[in-house]
C-alpha cells in the first residue's frame, strides 16, 4: 500500500469499511427493543446472555426500589391458601420512581374533564360526598415502555378527608389524592411493583438490615375483618394473652405461636426460622409452649433465700 502510495501520489488509501453493528452488549439494554429470533441468532448462547442480563438489570432495580421503601408503604394480602403477596402504595412509589426514569404526561382532555383534566363524580342523593378522578400517560425511560390514559381516583369520604371541616381545603385534598394515585398506578405498571411476594421484601430488608420488616405492614383482604385488622389481631388469634411472647436470641424478634395439633405440641418459633436446601434448620430459636410457661413461672417465683445467705 505504502509503495502504491509513492508511485501515485494523488491515488487515495482505501482502508477496509467499518459498518456499524449493534452487538450484544448493546441489546443488553432493556430499552432496547429485541425479539426471541433476534436473540436467537446471536453466536455462543449470546442471546441467553442477553436475556439474562435483561433480568438481572430488572430485578436490581425493583431490589433496590424495596430498599428505598418503608413498612408503612406496603399493603399485604392473603390468598385462602396462605400466600402473602404485597402491594405498594401510592406514597412508596415516589421513593422509587427517580430510579427508573418514569415521567409522566397529565391527560386534560378525557371526556367529561373540566379544564383542570379532573372529573368530579358527584353522589346525587349525598352531594356533600363526591370524588375526583384524572389521568395521565406514563413513560419509563429503561425498559421504553409506555402506558397510555391510566386514571387515578380518591373520595371525600376517604380516611385522609375525615379531620377536615373547610370545604375547599377538603376540595384541594381529594383532588391531591387523586393525583397520587395516578401517578401510583402509572408507576406500579411500569415497574411490576403491584404485586411483590412478600419473601422478596424481607430478603431485601433483611440484607439492608435497619429494622425493617414486614410485620409492621399494614393488612388487606385475608387478615379478617378492616376491624380485626384495624386492631392488628383477629379475634380466634390463638397466641396466649397471660404470658409475654419469647424473644429469639438470634435476631431479638418475638417469636410466634403455633398452636399444637394431634401430632406435635404447640410451641413459639421465630419467624426467620426456616428450612435450608440441605432440610436443616437455620440457628434461629423456638421454644415449646410448656417449657416457656415453665421458665416464665421460675422467673416469677420469690427467692427461697434468706438474707445473708448470698455468696
Amino acid at each position: 500500500m505504502e509503495e502504491n502510495r509513492e508511485r501515485n501520489p494523488e491515488t487515495p488509501v482505501i482502508e477496509p469499511e467499518v459498518m456499524p453493528k449493534e452487538t450484544a452488549v448493546e441489546k443488553r439494554n432493556p430499552g432496547v427493543p429485541v425479539t426471541i429470533d433476534e436473540l436467537a441468532v446471536i453466536e455462543d448462547d449470546g442471546g441467553v446472555a442477553v436475556a439474562l442480563a435483561r433480568s438481572k438489570i430488572i430485578d436490581t432495580l425493583r431490589r433496590e426500589s424495596i430498599r428505598l421503601t418503608v413498612p408503612q408503604d406496603w399493603l399485604l394480602f392473603r390468598t385462602p391458601e396462605g400466600a402473602v403477596t404485597a402491594y405498594c402504595q401510592d406514597s412508596g412509589c415516589k421513593r422509587f420512581w427517580q430510579i427508573w426514569g418514569i415521567e409522566i404526561t397529565p391527560v386534560l382532555d378525557a371526556p367529561g374533564a373540566g379544564e383542570d383534566g379532573f372529573i368530579k363524580i358527584v353522589d346525587e342523593e349525598k352531594p356533600e360526598e363526591y370524588g375526583y378522578q384524572c389521568f395521565a400517560d406514563g413513560y419509563c425511560q429503561v425498559t421504553k415502555q409506555r402506558v397510555h390514559n391510566i386514571a387515578g381516583v380518591r373520595y371525600s369520604t376517604e380516611d385522609f378527608c375525615k379531620d377536615v371541616a373547610i370545604p375547599m381545603i377538603k376540595d384541594q385534598r381529594v383532588r391531591q389524592a387523586s393525583i397520587a394515585n395516578r401517578d401510583g398506578n402509572i408507576i406500579r405498571a411500569l415497574t411490576g411493583m403491584k404485586s411483590i411476594a412478600i419473601e422478596l421484601i424481607e430478603d431485601v430488608w433483611k440484607a439492608e438490615n435497619k429494622g425493617k420488616t414486614t410485620e409492621k405492614c399494614s393488612l388487606g383482604r385475608g387478615y379478617g375483618s378492616r376491624k380485626e385488622r384495624a386492631g392488628g389481631q383477629a379475634k380466634d388469634d390463638p397466641t396466649p394473652k397471660d404470658i409475654p411472647l419469647p424473644v429469639c436470641g438470634i435476631c431479638k424478634r418475638n417469636m410466634k405461636y403455633v398452636p399444637g395439633t394431634d401430632r406435635y405440641a404447640a410451641f413459639y418459633s421465630c419467624p426467620e426460622k426456616k428450612k435450608g436446601q440441605d432440610g436443616k434448620y437455620n440457628n434461629h430459636e423456638s421454644i415449646g409452649e410448656s417449657e416457656w410457661r415453665k421458665k416464665m413461672a421460675e422467673q416469677q417465683r420469690p427467692s427461697q433465700r434468706e438474707p445473708g445467705m448470698e455468696g
